[in-house]
């Protein structure tokens, strides 16, 4: 059973596809910019970062202390280069040279076999990050919207 704010949104979308639309083309450019034009370095760097948000100890760190470089190889719940290749469906050998340069860059750190995000990326990535915060806030705003018109509250609902 489909949830009802879903059929809802995809009923609507013809009308609020130009708001979630930009939020991603904004994302996405300040990525490629950040990566030199290149969209697999930054999909790289998103599993890695996918894997470190998800670690108890980086939700429980706070901004200023991950800006600070005071955790300067932030914990990860664990990924590898044959894992990053097969989740974003990159060729092993592409994923290889993307995470080589990232190390290179100083924004992956490899331990283990284990890729870690770094401080370093942390901070050259803000802008990217802020833009990830603003798509967030534009995209609730929308679905809340939807949520309001159609009746069904403005209150959180649990991802389907």
């Amino acid at each position: 059973m489909q949830d009802p704010l879903a059929e809802e949104i995809a009923r609507r979308y013809p009308a609020i596809a130009h708001e979630l639309l930009r939020s991603l083309i904004d994302v996405l450019t300040i990525a490629r910019q950040l990566c030199d034009g290149d969209l697999d370095k930054f999909l790289v760097m998103l599993a890695v970062g996918v894997r470190t948000a998800v670690h108890p100890e980086f939700a429980a760190a706070d901004q200023k202390q991950l800006l600070s470089g005071e955790i300067p190889i932030f914990p990860t719940l664990g990924i590898n280069t044959r894992s990053v290749s097969e989740s974003l469906q990159i060729p092993k050998e592409t994923t290889r040279r993307k995470v080589a340069e990232l190390i290179e860059l100083g924004w992956i750190h490899r331990e283990g076999g284990r890729l870690h995000f770094t401080a370093e990326a942390y901070r050259t990535l803000a802008p990217l990050r802020v833009a990830v915060e603003r798509s967030a806030l534009r995209t609730y705003r929308t679905v809340d919207g939807v949520a309001t018109e159609a009746g069904k509250g403005s209150r959180p609902r649990k991802a389907s």
